[in-house]
């Protein structure tokens, strides 16, 4: 090899180095995300069991997720809150003028590119990636998992290339054999208003359990 194309070699080898470590970079910076999908299935991300896929617009940053849903029938504003700092997450009505707690298994939404399973906390093995809402996507297939995606303890992921961000998932939980699962149309990754993760003022709460 000429001296020429060494040194292209190791041009290229840098680039290579500093495109795997800019994702680290960019999530301990604090990455925000705005994300449209579609949720199916019973989980935190599909309160209601349909066969049809529900519309969701999910929030997520350090300050924590929120999760909008967009029901056909309309009526319910009803959204689902987990702050960073909070043990348990909320489903919030405004106009209906409550808060109560729910159990939160609908994350995690940020992985590490090159060790998704420290997240998971199973076993990993790849899987075909795809393109989703524009972004390209590493596949990870999980076993056993502790810590899967809405509480699925095996299936398929997507997490964006780049940024580590969840852009879907299919998976099961346990023995069951329906699944659930959610895919991204949309992603922007923006600063979000810190307002989206403050729970509202007088709101009806289970006594006791309103901090």
């Amino acid at each position: 090899m000429t001296a020429a194309g060494l040194r292209a070699e190791r041009c290229l080898a840098v680039v290579l180095a500093l495109l795997l470590a800019a994702p680290a970079l960019a999530q301990s910076q604090g990455l925000q995300a705005r994300l449209e999908g579609t949720v199916e299935g019973y989980g935190s991300l599909a309160p209601r069991t349909t066969r049809k896929p529900i519309p969701v617009t999910l929030h997520t940053s350090a300050e924590g997720m929120r999760a909008e849903f967009h029901f056909s029938t309309g009526g319910s504003d009803a959204y689902l809150l987990k702050r960073a700092e909070e043990p348990r997450a909320w489903w919030i009505s405004p106009k209906g003028r409550y808060m109560v707690p729910a159990n939160d298994a609908s994350g995690p939404y940020w992985y590490d590119l090159r060790q998704p399973c420290d997240t998971l906390q199973g076993r990993c093995f790849p899987a075909q990636g795809e393109f989703i809402a524009g972004r390209l996507a590493k596949g990870v297939r999980y076993d056993n998992a502790r810590n899967g995606p809405d509480g699925t303890t095996r299936g398929v992921l997507w997490i964006d290339s780049q940024t580590g961000l969840l852009l879907g998932y299919r998976g099961t939980v346990g023995n069951r054999q329906d699944s659930r699962g959610f895919r991204a149309r949309q992603v922007s990754y923006e600063p979000l208003d810190p307002a989206l993760f403050q729970k509202p003022d007088n709101l009806n709460s289970p006594k006791g359990m309103d901090d």
